[in-house]
């Protein structure tokens, strides 16, 4: 594991999405891919600890970029960088279209009421939707 990316990780953690506290062991793939995962007792697998992982996002020049999961997994903890949106705007995101919202600069974590649907990248005009297209509705 590289000392520096987890650190960098965990930097960008806090100052995105105020988490302080990550309890998560980091591990990093090839283009900057990053993988969470918990230490267990896998001594009966007879497999090794590193194969397993969630996909968490990716290290991106300007920022953490969540996967789905990733912001699912973090968004009860996140003290800011989370974007409540409408019902309308809901249906947008979940078609995989970007939506409109000024002020909203970098990444954020999109939620709807109750529920996590991502993250995405503002620019100060719209909101980029990096929803896999096979998490999209029709």
């Amino acid at each position: 594991m590289n000392d520096v990316n987890e650190k960098k990780v965990l930097e960008l953690l806090k100052k995105q999405f105020g988490i302080d506290d990550f309890d998560f062991k980091i591990r990093f793939s090839g283009k900057n891919k990053i993988y969470v995962y918990k230490e267990c007792n896998n001594e009966d697998l007879g497999i090794e600890l590193y194969h397993f992982g969630l996909y968490f996002g990716r290290l991106e020049k300007d920022g953490l970029r969540l996967s789905l999961d990733g912001s699912q997994l973090i968004a009860k903890k996140a003290k800011k960088g989370v974007l409540e949106i409408s019902d309308k705007e809901a249906q947008k995101w979940m078609k995989g279209e970007n939506i409109t919202r000024k002020g909203i600069f970098g990444y954020v974590i999109i939620k709807w009421g109750n529920y996590i649907l991502g993250c995405g990248k503002g620019n100060g005009k719209v909101i980029n939707n990096f929803l896999p297209k096979d998490r999209r509705i029709s």
